[in-house]
């Protein structure tokens, strides 16, 4: 099983580290840590990013990782293109993964107001928040489950996305 979160900036990895704390057998793994590459850039980045190989490539290392550990991964990443997640999504399904899309939203201000507090990359996420907002009716529509997040905590928050998806049984 792999849980993908996407949503709300800096929320989505507390969240999911909040997951890792509260669900057994789950690991956090973050597909983005190649934003470090040398020389790429933010533009090469995101047309790495946005190339059919690198979805693959997401979807075949979420697999191996499944295949090796037996794990539930957790993926804090937002996906914000449409395209990027049915084909994410489709090499999961063929890898024989279930893959729940779970998306954070929270009302504008709460999300300006958690990135602003977080500290962390504010100018970058704040441009998120306007590219989230316009994925939001997709995301809303094609989400497994949809959190509003809007004054909760990451635990709160974590514990509804367990419960959402069945898994509150298991909650350490």
């Amino acid at each position: 099983m792999v849980l993908w979160l996407t949503g709300v900036p800096g929320l989505v990895e507390e969240v999911a580290d909040e997951l890792w704390a509260v669900l057994p057998g789950a690991r956090v793994v973050d597909p983005g840590p190649l934003e470090g590459l040398e020389g790429a850039g933010a533009s090469g980045l995101r047309e790495l990013e946005a190339s059919p190989g690198w979805r693959g490539l997401v979807a075949t290392a979420a697999a191996e990782l499944v295949a090796w550990r037996s794990e539930r991964l957790v993926v804090p990443r937002p996906v914000l293109d449409q395209r990027l997640w049915s084909v994410v999504e489709a090499g999961l399904l063929r890898a024989g993964l279930d893959a729940a899309l779970v998306e954070l939203d929270a009302d504008d201000e709460d999300v300006r107001r958690r990135v602003r507090a977080a500290r962390v990359a504010v100018e970058p996420r704040l441009r998120e928040v306007e590219q989230h907002a316009t994925a939001r009716s997709w995301l809303r529509a094609r989400a497994d489950v949809v959190v509003e997040t809007t004054g909760l905590s990451a635990p709160q928050v974590a514990r509804r996305v367990a419960g959402r998806l069945g898994m509150d049984a298991g909650v350490r």
